[in-house]
């Protein structure tokens, strides 16, 4: 059981405070006047985001429960030092190890539109067993009427790595067959699901089964049309050249997915995937961002700059 007294001086007065979950593990609850949230320190993977007056944007199935050593299927999972198998020895976790080591709390702060809360993580016996090198992550959360996740990376080794990396986002929708993705029209894609051919489509991308898709190279913001749940959810990065769309369909042996839960989520994921890969040399750094909002159908405005929109947010 993780002890949440060490916890206390990052809380912050009627807006942020500490929760164990039914299994033993440490979560954020943050409730401001923008929003509210959850993150687990297992995996620093933030598993509820709800602007208020508004559905929740971040999918937390009814069965997707943190429970290591399972990785679930929900929220914003960090995959790091790789995305997807490790690329040489297949008995390595998918996904990296970082979506499954217990993070640190760095700081909390409360800003003018929303709150910041910072989680670090660094190499340990497990990590290097793994992956041998030295490094500092730290993951950046401003939560507010909007989300912006930033990921940064410090390579504190005496020698160069090279990582892929995802955010890897579970967006709640009203159901798969009826929404649209813009954004991704006239990128070529990988597609996984037909022999990881490279293909192209000239139109916005509606889903009618299994998508599994790296669209490469785009910095392109995504957009998900939802016309039953009558918003649109905005989709905005830096850093990024590559975005991975995902949706395993029915009947996919994934245990907390079971029945027609995929038809309540669309993967869009913020990657440095294929040739997008970052070479970080000893002594510096690079970063990952993603910001996501929320349009409804009644109040659309047009979608700022991202740069004119991350001006307001401190870090």
């Amino acid at each position: 059981m993780q002890n949440t007294d060490p916890l206390s001086k990052f809380a912050i007065a009627r807006t942020l405070t500490f929760k164990e979950s039914a299994n033993g593990l440490t979560k954020i609850i943050v409730n401001n006047d923008f929003a509210e949230a959850e993150i687990y320190l297992h995996g620093a993977n933030l598993t509820h985001f709800k602007p208020k007056l508004k559905d929740a944007v971040i999918f937390n199935g009814k069965e997707s429960h943190v429970t290591p050593p399972k990785s679930v299927h929900a929220g914003i999972p960090i995959c790091w030092p790789w995305f997807g198998p490790h690329p040489t020895d297949n008995t390595k976790p998918q996904h990296g190890f970082a979506r499954d080591m217990l993070w640190q709390l760095k700081s909390t702060k409360t800003l003018h539109n929303g709150t910041e809360i910072v989680l670090s993580l660094t190499e340990d016996e497990r990590s290097l067993a793994l992956w041998s090198y030295r490094f500092t992550l730290e993951l950046t959360f401003t939560i507010g009427r909007s989300l912006t996740v930033e990921l940064k990376t410090f390579n504190r080794d005496n020698k160069p790595f090279t990582i892929t990396q995802a955010l890897h986002s579970y967006f709640c929708i009203g159901t798969i067959e009826e929404i649209e993705i813009l954004g991704v029209e006239g990128i070529p894609f990988i597609d996984y699901t037909d022999s990881i051919k490279q293909k192209f489509e000239g139109a916005p991308l509606h889903i009618a089964g299994e998508v599994n898709r790296v669209y490469i190279p785009t910095a392109a913001t995504c957009i998900i049309n939802d016309p039953k749940l009558e918003r649109k959810i905005i989709i905005e990065k830096e850093h990024s050249h590559s975005t991975t769309i995902w949706n395993p369909w029915k009947e996919n042996g994934i245990h907390d997915l079971p029945g027609d839960a995929y038809k309540k989520f669309v993967c869009i994921e913020t990657t440095n995937a294929l040739e997008d890969a970052k070479t970080v040399e000893a002594g510096d750094e690079c970063k990952i961002v993603q910001k996501i909002s929320v349009v409804s159908y009644a109040l659309q405005k047009p979608v700022k700059d991202f740069h004119d929109k991350l001006s307001s947010t401190s870090y």
